[in-house]
Protein backbone atom coordinates (compact mmCIF):
# COMPACT_ATOMS: atom_id res chain seq x y z
CA UNK A 1 0.00 0.00 0.00
CA UNK A 2 1.54 3.38 -1.35
CA UNK A 3 1.04 6.79 -1.34
CA UNK A 4 0.19 6.86 -4.99
CA UNK A 5 -2.46 4.29 -3.96
CA UNK A 6 -4.16 5.99 -1.33
CA UNK A 7 -4.29 8.94 -3.62
CA UNK A 8 -6.33 7.09 -5.99
CA UNK A 9 -8.30 5.62 -3.99
CA UNK A 10 -9.56 8.92 -2.21
CA UNK A 11 -10.67 10.97 -5.39
CA UNK A 12 -12.76 7.54 -6.28
CA UNK A 13 -14.31 7.54 -3.12
CA UNK A 14 -15.31 11.14 -2.80
CA UNK A 15 -16.33 11.38 -6.56
CA UNK A 16 -17.46 7.82 -6.39
CA UNK A 17 -17.13 7.43 -10.49
CA UNK A 18 -13.73 6.23 -11.88
CA UNK A 19 -13.83 8.64 -14.80
CA UNK A 20 -14.73 12.15 -12.54
CA UNK A 21 -11.55 10.52 -10.31
CA UNK A 22 -9.21 10.21 -13.15
CA UNK A 23 -9.94 13.77 -14.41
CA UNK A 24 -9.27 15.09 -10.94
CA UNK A 25 -5.70 13.05 -11.03
CA UNK A 26 -5.22 13.98 -14.14
CA UNK A 27 -5.03 10.46 -15.40
CA UNK A 28 -7.09 8.37 -17.53
CA UNK A 29 -10.15 5.60 -15.95
CA UNK A 30 -8.18 2.67 -17.14
CA UNK A 31 -5.48 3.26 -14.86
CA UNK A 32 -7.08 4.53 -12.17
CA UNK A 33 -9.24 1.68 -11.83
CA UNK A 34 -6.67 -0.96 -12.19
CA UNK A 35 -4.75 1.22 -9.17
CA UNK A 36 -8.16 0.57 -7.10
CA UNK A 37 -7.24 -3.42 -8.00
CA UNK A 38 -4.33 -3.43 -6.90
CA UNK A 39 -4.73 -1.91 -3.22
CA UNK A 40 -7.87 -3.96 -2.98
CA UNK A 41 -5.53 -7.10 -3.57
CA UNK A 42 -2.93 -6.10 -1.29
CA UNK A 43 -5.77 -5.79 1.29
CA UNK A 44 -7.70 -8.60 0.48
CA UNK A 45 -10.93 -7.05 0.78
CA UNK A 46 -13.65 -4.86 -1.82
CA UNK A 47 -13.25 -1.43 -1.30
CA UNK A 48 -16.04 -0.61 -3.67
CA UNK A 49 -19.51 -2.41 -4.59
CA UNK A 50 -19.28 -1.57 -8.84
CA UNK A 51 -22.77 -1.42 -10.74
CA UNK A 52 -23.57 -0.75 -14.22
CA UNK A 53 -24.10 3.02 -13.68
CA UNK A 54 -22.18 3.77 -9.99
CA UNK A 55 -20.19 2.28 -7.50
CA UNK A 56 -20.65 2.41 -4.19
CA UNK A 57 -17.86 2.23 -0.89
CA UNK A 58 -18.19 -1.30 0.96
CA UNK A 59 -17.89 -0.93 4.97
CA UNK A 60 -14.10 -1.76 4.81
CA UNK A 61 -14.09 1.06 2.39
CA UNK A 62 -15.76 3.69 4.20
CA UNK A 63 -13.76 2.66 6.44
CA UNK A 64 -10.69 3.11 4.65
CA UNK A 65 -11.79 6.56 3.77
CA UNK A 66 -12.05 7.78 6.95
CA UNK A 67 -8.63 7.10 7.84
CA UNK A 68 -7.18 8.13 4.61
CA UNK A 69 -7.52 12.02 4.76
CA UNK A 70 -5.26 12.70 7.72
CA UNK A 71 -2.77 10.30 6.62
CA UNK A 72 -2.50 11.96 3.47
CA UNK A 73 -2.18 15.34 5.18
CA UNK A 74 0.22 14.27 7.41
CA UNK A 75 2.70 12.84 4.54
CA UNK A 76 2.44 16.43 2.82
CA UNK A 77 3.47 18.21 5.61
CA UNK A 78 6.33 15.74 6.32
CA UNK A 79 7.16 16.22 2.86
CA UNK A 80 7.41 19.86 3.07
CA UNK A 81 9.31 20.15 6.51
CA UNK A 82 11.87 17.65 5.00
CA UNK A 83 12.40 19.76 1.74
CA UNK A 84 12.39 23.17 4.17
CA UNK A 85 15.04 21.10 6.66
CA UNK A 86 17.31 20.34 3.36
CA UNK A 87 16.99 23.83 2.22
CA UNK A 88 18.11 25.22 5.05
CA UNK A 89 19.09 28.64 5.86
CA UNK A 90 18.64 29.50 2.32
CA UNK A 91 14.98 29.18 2.19
CA UNK A 92 12.37 32.42 1.93
CA UNK A 93 9.79 33.14 4.04
CA UNK A 94 6.55 32.50 2.75
CA UNK A 95 3.90 34.63 3.49
CA UNK A 96 0.13 34.25 2.26
CA UNK A 97 -2.31 37.26 2.35
CA UNK A 98 -5.99 38.00 1.85
CA UNK A 99 -6.35 40.05 -0.96
CA UNK A 100 -9.01 41.94 0.43
CA UNK A 101 -7.03 42.69 3.49
CA UNK A 102 -5.81 46.75 4.19
CA UNK A 103 -2.50 46.99 2.51
CA UNK A 104 -1.01 48.65 5.68
CA UNK A 105 -1.68 45.52 7.73
CA UNK A 106 -0.01 42.99 5.51
CA UNK A 107 2.68 45.62 4.83
CA UNK A 108 3.62 45.66 8.66
CA UNK A 109 3.30 41.48 9.12
CA UNK A 110 5.91 41.67 6.36
CA UNK A 111 8.07 43.89 7.86
CA UNK A 112 7.65 41.53 11.33
CA UNK A 113 8.75 38.44 8.87
CA UNK A 114 11.84 40.47 7.89
CA UNK A 115 12.59 41.70 11.61
CA UNK A 116 12.30 38.41 12.51
CA UNK A 117 14.23 36.60 10.23
CA UNK A 118 16.77 38.78 9.02
CA UNK A 119 18.70 38.62 5.99
CA UNK A 120 15.90 36.01 4.42
CA UNK A 121 14.12 36.76 2.13
CA UNK A 122 10.30 37.49 1.95
CA UNK A 123 7.58 36.20 -0.37
CA UNK A 124 4.06 37.03 -0.54
CA UNK A 125 1.05 35.31 -1.96
CA UNK A 126 -2.11 36.89 -2.28
CA UNK A 127 -5.00 34.96 -3.07
CA UNK A 128 -8.50 34.82 -0.72
CA UNK A 129 -8.39 33.32 2.84
CA UNK A 130 -10.27 29.94 1.56
CA UNK A 131 -7.31 29.10 -0.48
CA UNK A 132 -4.75 30.05 1.79
CA UNK A 133 -5.94 28.06 4.45
CA UNK A 134 -5.13 24.84 2.41
CA UNK A 135 -1.99 25.76 1.35
CA UNK A 136 -1.02 26.97 4.61
CA UNK A 137 -2.29 22.92 5.84
CA UNK A 138 0.03 21.11 3.62
CA UNK A 139 2.38 23.36 4.52
CA UNK A 140 3.27 25.31 1.48
CA UNK A 141 2.75 28.44 3.54
CA UNK A 142 4.65 29.57 6.80
CA UNK A 143 1.84 31.88 7.85
CA UNK A 144 -0.93 34.08 6.32
CA UNK A 145 -2.99 36.90 6.87
CA UNK A 146 -6.75 36.06 6.44
CA UNK A 147 -10.00 36.50 7.90
CA UNK A 148 -11.33 34.86 11.52
CA UNK A 149 -11.95 32.31 12.69
CA UNK A 150 -10.96 29.77 11.02
CA UNK A 151 -12.69 26.19 11.58
CA UNK A 152 -9.29 24.00 11.02
CA UNK A 153 -8.43 23.01 14.99
CA UNK A 154 -4.63 22.63 14.23
CA UNK A 155 -3.84 26.48 13.35
CA UNK A 156 -3.36 29.06 16.01
CA UNK A 157 -4.20 32.77 15.40
CA UNK A 158 -3.45 36.57 16.45
CA UNK A 159 -6.23 38.84 15.72
CA UNK A 160 -4.65 41.97 13.91
CA UNK A 161 -7.47 43.95 13.46
CA UNK A 162 -11.28 44.28 13.47
CA UNK A 163 -13.12 45.93 11.12
CA UNK A 164 -15.28 49.43 11.21
CA UNK A 165 -17.25 49.25 7.88
CA UNK A 166 -18.93 52.18 6.10
CA UNK A 167 -22.11 51.74 3.33
CA UNK A 168 -21.35 52.54 0.42
CA UNK A 169 -24.17 53.48 -1.88
CA UNK A 170 -24.63 56.11 -4.61
CA UNK A 171 -23.89 59.44 -4.41
CA UNK A 172 -28.12 60.06 -5.10
CA UNK A 173 -29.46 57.37 -2.59
CA UNK A 174 -31.71 58.78 0.02
CA UNK A 175 -29.44 57.94 2.64
CA UNK A 176 -26.15 59.41 1.22
CA UNK A 177 -26.92 62.79 3.32
CA UNK A 178 -26.84 61.01 6.58
CA UNK A 179 -23.82 61.70 9.03
CA UNK A 180 -24.05 57.77 10.12
CA UNK A 181 -26.03 54.88 9.64
CA UNK A 182 -27.40 51.97 12.35
CA UNK A 183 -28.12 48.51 10.59
CA UNK A 184 -32.57 49.23 11.30
CA UNK A 185 -31.80 52.21 8.42
CA UNK A 186 -31.28 49.00 6.11
CA UNK A 187 -33.35 46.68 6.86
CA UNK A 188 -35.60 46.92 3.68
CA UNK A 189 -32.48 47.26 1.35
CA UNK A 190 -30.21 44.92 -0.23
CA UNK A 191 -27.04 44.28 0.40
CA UNK A 192 -24.95 43.02 -1.92
CA UNK A 193 -21.20 41.73 -0.80
CA UNK A 194 -18.94 39.09 -2.03
CA UNK A 195 -19.51 35.36 -2.05
CA UNK A 196 -19.28 33.06 0.85
CA UNK A 197 -16.62 30.96 -0.36
CA UNK A 198 -13.81 33.81 0.41
CA UNK A 199 -13.88 32.31 3.68
CA UNK A 200 -17.03 30.72 4.23
CA UNK A 201 -16.50 30.54 8.41
CA UNK A 202 -16.33 34.32 8.70
CA UNK A 203 -18.65 34.94 5.67
CA UNK A 204 -21.04 33.28 6.82
CA UNK A 205 -20.35 34.39 10.55
CA UNK A 206 -20.50 37.97 9.42
CA UNK A 207 -24.10 37.37 7.34
CA UNK A 208 -25.86 35.36 10.26
CA UNK A 209 -25.17 38.42 12.83
CA UNK A 210 -27.10 40.70 10.07
CA UNK A 211 -29.73 38.24 9.63
CA UNK A 212 -29.86 38.04 13.46
CA UNK A 213 -30.09 41.63 13.74
CA UNK A 214 -33.14 41.91 11.07
CA UNK A 215 -31.48 42.43 7.66
CA UNK A 216 -33.13 40.01 5.21
CA UNK A 217 -32.07 41.18 1.43
CA UNK A 218 -28.88 39.89 0.46
CA UNK A 219 -27.46 39.29 -2.84
CA UNK A 220 -23.97 37.66 -3.43
CA UNK A 221 -21.34 38.71 -6.30
CA UNK A 222 -20.24 35.55 -8.28
CA UNK A 223 -16.59 36.55 -7.21
CA UNK A 224 -14.20 38.73 -5.42
CA UNK A 225 -13.98 41.73 -7.82
CA UNK A 226 -13.76 44.74 -6.15
CA UNK A 227 -14.67 46.58 -9.57
CA UNK A 228 -16.96 44.27 -10.37
CA UNK A 229 -18.91 45.03 -6.51
CA UNK A 230 -18.79 49.09 -7.01
CA UNK A 231 -20.06 48.80 -10.55
CA UNK A 232 -23.81 46.58 -9.09
CA UNK A 233 -23.82 49.24 -6.35
CA UNK A 234 -23.28 51.91 -9.11
CA UNK A 235 -26.22 50.18 -11.64
CA UNK A 236 -28.45 49.25 -8.96
CA UNK A 237 -28.37 51.18 -6.69
CA UNK A 238 -27.74 48.59 -3.80
CA UNK A 239 -25.85 48.82 -0.86
CA UNK A 240 -22.73 46.98 0.06
CA UNK A 241 -20.05 47.59 3.22
CA UNK A 242 -16.82 48.38 2.85
CA UNK A 243 -13.89 50.52 4.98
CA UNK A 244 -12.99 53.93 4.95
CA UNK A 245 -10.81 54.48 1.60
CA UNK A 246 -8.02 55.73 3.79
CA UNK A 247 -7.02 51.98 4.28
CA UNK A 248 -6.17 51.42 0.38
CA UNK A 249 -6.52 48.72 -1.52
CA UNK A 250 -9.86 47.59 -2.74
CA UNK A 251 -11.52 50.19 -0.51
CA UNK A 252 -10.32 52.94 -2.58
CA UNK A 253 -12.89 51.79 -5.03
CA UNK A 254 -15.54 53.89 -3.76
CA UNK A 255 -13.49 56.93 -3.50
CA UNK A 256 -15.48 58.39 -6.31
CA UNK A 257 -17.93 60.99 -6.51
CA UNK A 258 -20.62 58.59 -7.38
CA UNK A 259 -20.62 57.18 -4.76
CA UNK A 260 -21.13 58.22 -1.04
CA UNK A 261 -19.84 56.63 2.15
CA UNK A 262 -21.65 56.65 5.77
CA UNK A 263 -19.70 55.06 8.77
CA UNK A 264 -22.08 52.17 9.80
CA UNK A 265 -22.24 52.78 13.72
CA UNK A 266 -23.58 49.11 15.34
CA UNK A 267 -21.20 46.87 12.29
CA UNK A 268 -20.93 43.68 13.11
CA UNK A 269 -17.54 42.69 14.16
CA UNK A 270 -15.40 41.24 11.14
CA UNK A 271 -12.04 40.26 11.72
CA UNK A 272 -8.23 39.86 10.41
CA UNK A 273 -5.56 37.62 11.86
CA UNK A 274 -2.29 35.84 11.15
CA UNK A 275 -2.75 32.36 11.34
CA UNK A 276 0.20 29.42 11.56
CA UNK A 277 0.02 25.64 11.92
CA UNK A 278 0.43 24.63 15.69
CA UNK A 279 2.80 22.29 14.22
CA UNK A 280 5.07 24.37 12.96
CA UNK A 281 5.93 26.59 16.15
CA UNK A 282 9.29 24.75 16.50
CA UNK A 283 10.07 26.06 12.67
CA UNK A 284 12.41 29.15 13.14
CA UNK A 285 10.96 31.00 10.52
CA UNK A 286 7.31 30.59 11.82
CA UNK A 287 8.33 30.69 15.34
CA UNK A 288 10.27 34.06 13.88
CA UNK A 289 7.17 35.64 12.26
CA UNK A 290 4.62 35.21 15.44
CA UNK A 291 7.08 36.20 17.85
CA UNK A 292 7.85 39.65 16.09
CA UNK A 293 3.69 40.05 15.59
CA UNK A 294 3.02 39.34 19.01
CA UNK A 295 5.92 42.00 19.53
CA UNK A 296 4.44 44.57 17.51
CA UNK A 297 0.34 43.39 18.40
CA UNK A 298 1.31 43.52 22.05
CA UNK A 299 -1.76 46.14 22.78
CA UNK A 300 -3.95 43.63 20.71
CA UNK A 301 -6.29 44.07 17.59
CA UNK A 302 -6.63 47.55 15.85
CA UNK A 303 -9.69 49.25 13.98
CA UNK A 304 -9.34 49.91 10.41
Amino acid sequence: MDIAQLRCFLAVAEELHFGRAAERLHMTASPVSRIVKELERELGTDLFVRGYHRIQLTPAGRELARRVPPLLAEFDRLRSEVQLVAAGEERVVRLGGSHLSPPGILDAVVECAEKGNPGREVDVALAPSAELLPRLERGELDAAVVHLPVAEPAMMSIGLASYHFMVAMRHDDPLAGRPALSLTDLVDRTIVTYPLTLQPLAMQGLRDDLVRRGLRHFRLLAGADAAMLAGHVRRTGELTFTLSPETGGSARIFDDPAFALVPLVDAPRFRLGLVWLAGRDADRVVRGVVAAVRERWSRGEIEV
